[in-house]
């Protein structure tokens, strides 16, 4: 049960990197279109699509919420805290991708 564990808080650590990858693109360029075209060029052409990464991320923290809910009930107390505070996290960013898709 540890590789769901583990597996749900990869998949969060990808989606968080990739809120840090668009904090940081946005911080470079003062301008939405600037930002939003250098943080798309970070990513291959199958992938340079906005929605296509938005529903791709809340895909991803759906799946990281599954395993790490999945998770919690074979694994020690501490394990079981991080899970939760995990899953916290990926109902938040699930919150903030929906609604930056409105």
């Amino acid at each position: 049960m540890k590789a769901f564990f583990y597996s749900g808080l990869l998949l969060c650590a990808i989606v968080v990197a990739n809120v840090l990858l668009w904090m940081s693109a946005s911080a470079k360029e003062a301008a939405f279109d600037q930002a939003k075209a250098l943080y798309l060029s970070y990513f291959p052409g199958f992938l340079s699509n906005a929605n296509v990464l938005t529903f791709m991320s809340i895909v991803l923290c759906c799946l990281s919420i599954y395993l790490l809910i999945r998770s919690q009930y074979q694994l020690s107390s501490i394990y079981r805290g991080i899970s939760v505070l995990f899953t916290i996290v990926n109902g938040v960013l699930i919150s903030w991708y929906l609604f930056t898709l409105m």
